[in-house]
C-alpha cells in the first residue's frame, strides 16, 4: 500500500494540472442525481519519468511490479481538515482507481463521484479543483512536501460549473484565471508538451432528455442527441480558456 500511495501523491497534481489526456465525464439522470468522472491516462508522464528514473529508483518504490485498486476517499475525507462541510458531502463517496504497468507502458487514473442532487455539482468541482481543499488534501501529507503544495495549475479551477432549470453552464471565471496565469509557466509547459506530444482535454455531458442547442460550434452530438461532447489541446486550452466554456439546453 506504501508505493501505491506513494505514486498517488507523485501523479496528483499532475493528473489534476490536467497535464494528462482526460476525459471529464459529466452524467446526470431524470432524477437530478448522476456521476461525474475523470479518466486520465497519464502513460505519456510515465514514459518521462523512466527517462529521469532509473530501474532500481522505480524498483525502490515498489513501482516495478503492475498493480490494479480501488481507492476509497471516504477513508481520507472524514479526518481531512480546512474543508467545508458542503464539498466534503460532496466528495465523500468517491473512489479512485488507478492501473500501472510501466513495463507495458500503462498508467491510467479513473475518479468517480456520484452525486444525489445537481446542486452538489458546483462544490463537486470547487472541492476537486481548490488547491487547499483539493484531493492532495484529503490524503495528507506527502514525502514530498506539505499537502497543499500548488504545484501545477489546475486548468479546471479557471470554470464556473452548474446545472439548473434545463441549463448546464460552464463558463471562466475571469478572476480565478488571472491567478491560473500567474502561476502557469507557459513556456515550461509548451517544453513538456513538445517532449509529450499533443495532450486532449475532453468534456463529455449526458443528459436524461435530448438538447436543445449547445452554445459551442465544436461540439459533437451523440445519435441519440442526450450526449454532448467538446474536446480541445490543452496548451491552447491554457491560453484560450472560453475553448472549452459550454452552455448547453436541455
Amino acid at each position: 500500500m506504501r508505493s501505491i500511495r506513494t505514486w498517488l501523491f507523485l501523479l496528483l497534481p499532475l493528473a489534476l494540472a490536467s497535464c494528462a489526456e482526460t476525459k471529464e465525464e459529466l452524467v446526470i439522470k431524470k432524477d437530478g442525481s448522476g456521476t461525474l468522472e475523470l479518466k486520465m491516462d497519464l502513460a505519456k508522464m510515465v514514459d518521462m519519468m523512466k527517462n529521469f528514473a532509473s530501474d532500481s529508483d522505480i524498483q525502490k518504490q515498489g513501482l516495478d511490479k503492475p498493480f490494479d485498486t480501488t481507492m476509497l476517499l471516504k477513508s481520507f475525507i472524514d479526518t481531512a481538515s480546512g474543508i467545508a462541510s458542503a464539498k466534503k458531502a460532496a466528495l465523500r463517496d468517491g473512489s479512485i482507481h488507478l492501473t500501472l504497468n510501466i513495463k507495458e507502458h500503462i498508467d491510467k487514473m479513473d475518479m468517480a463521484f456520484p452525486f444525489k442532487s445537481t446542486d452538489q455539482i458546483p462544490d463537486l468541482y470547487q472541492g476537486l479543483n481548490t488547491s487547499a481543499s483539493g484531493l492532495k488534501e484529503l490524503m495528507g501529507k506527502s514525502d514530498g512536501g506539505q499537502a497543499g503544495d500548488k504545484g501545477l495549475p489546475q486548468l479546471s479551477t479557471v470554470y464556473d460549473i452548474t446545472v439548473k432549470n434545463g441549463i448546464y453552464s460552464r463558463k471562466v471565471n475571469k478572476e480565478r484565471y488571472e491567478t491560473f496565469k500567474q502561476g502557469m509557466n507557459l513556456e515550461q509547459l509548451k517544453q513538456m508538451g513538445s517532449v509529450m506530444g499533443s495532450i486532449s482535454y475532453t468534456v463529455s455531458v449526458s443528459l436524461p432528455q435530448p438538447v436543445k442547442k449547445t452554445s459551442n460550434v465544436k461540439t459533437v452530438l451523440s445519435d441519440d442527441k442526450k450526449t454532448v461532447t467538446l474536446s480541445a489541446d490543452l496548451l491552447e486550452a491554457f491560453e484560450h480558456p472560453e475553448l472549452l466554456e459550454l452552455e448547453i439546453e436541455y
